[in-house]
């Protein structure tokens, strides 16, 4: 990971959400990757398509079912400074959603998030990545207890890394397992949000850290008054998967092994190099007739194992391993 000061949290204006966001209720999520060009590293943010895997509806919990109850029936008295708006927002919640979604990433490439705010509330909303939450670089517990960035009425902000501290941050990358920012959890590849309701009771629900706010302020250390214990929404995007792959495109040749005829952007194959006309003759010792043996081989693997290819280059013959991702 690369280290850079004062760059977790970027200070953002408001913006149209393009198509490429996810959208729930509450929150619309984007994925940006950066686009370098050239030696100088200049380049421009580009959205990643996502693809829709599964939405989920659940019930409240019993608890948090008499928790709005006991909040609503405040809503409904004179006597109390109220947040009216919340108020309206707390007697729609009947349920929490939470909705999957995944995409290909660019591996070695830095990424950020984009969050906007649908509502007119401010929302509490945690990033986690990799198991890790954004804001104080914690394990994610699932529940109100987790520190939050909130995010005003309407705001799009942009998050870009972990605030380890009051001044430094750790650049968003994409990395295979052994190289994740979060070698203490098992969620590797996986970015989650979570949004939280705000409490309508006076003004505690501002209570908190704003996400657009510079790094060199500290962390949260009021904690943003949730409504309910749970999230009220959960997205989930991610760019892992089952199925163990190098990237590559391959055919038979007349001889030993098989030739690679082409190489997908941004997968391990790229990322180390290879490249079109290269010809794998073995893979962890074994030799390798077909393009079917390598994806048995494959088969084989979980994501963080490697592989060692002997690869024929023009003149040159070489090891290559490889840290399986996925």
């Amino acid at each position: 990971m690369n280290r850079i000061v004062f760059l977790a949290v970027l200070l953002c204006t408001l913006f149209s959400i393009v198509g490429q966001a996810v959208s729930g209720e509450l929150l619309a999520v984007e994925i940006e990757v950066f686009q370098p060009w050239g030696i100088l590293r200049w380049g421009s943010w580009e959205p990643l398509e996502t693809r829709f895997i599964t939405s989920r509806i659940s019930p409240l919990t019993t608890a948090d079912t008499e928790i709005v109850a006991d909040l609503l029936s405040l809503c409904d008295g004179a006597t109390m400074d109220i947040d009216r708006t919340a108020c309206g927002l707390l007697a729609e919640l009947e349920h929490v959603l939470t909705q999957a979604h995944a995409f290909s990433a660019d591996l070695g490439k830095d990424y950020r998030v984009v969050l906007h705010n649908l509502t007119d509330v401010s929302l509490g909303v945690v990033l986690a990545v990799d198991g890790l939450n954004s804001n104080g670089n914690q394990l994610i517990e699932g529940d109100q207890t987790d520190r939050k960035w909130v995010l005003l009425p309407g705001q799009t902000v942009r998050i870009a890394g972990w605030q380890i501290s009051g001044d430094e941050a750790l650049q968003f990358r994409f990395s295979t397992p052994s190289k994740t920012h979060s070698p203490i959890s098992e969620d590797h590849g996986a970015i989650a949000v979570y949004a939280y309701l705000p409490s309508p009771l006076a003004a505690d629900h501002i209570k908190g850290t704003e996400a657009g706010a510079v790094i060199g302020q500290p962390t949260v250390r009021i904690p943003f008054a949730s409504a309910i214990d749970a999230p009220a929404e959960t997205i989930t995007l991610d760019y892992s998967s089952d199925s163990i792959r190098l990237g590559i495109l391959c055919t038979e040749t007349e001889g030993p092994g098989i030739r690679i005829v082409g190489v997908a952007e941004g997968t391990i194959a790229a990322l180390k190099g290879l490249r079109a006309g290269d010809v794998i003759t073995y893979a962890d010792a074994r030799p390798i007739a077909s393009c079917q043996e390598l994806g048995d081989l494959l088969a084989t693997k979980a994501p963080g194992d490697r592989i060692v290819l002997k690869v024929h280059r023009a003149e040159r013959v070489f090891l290559l391993t490889l840290e399986l991702g996925s």
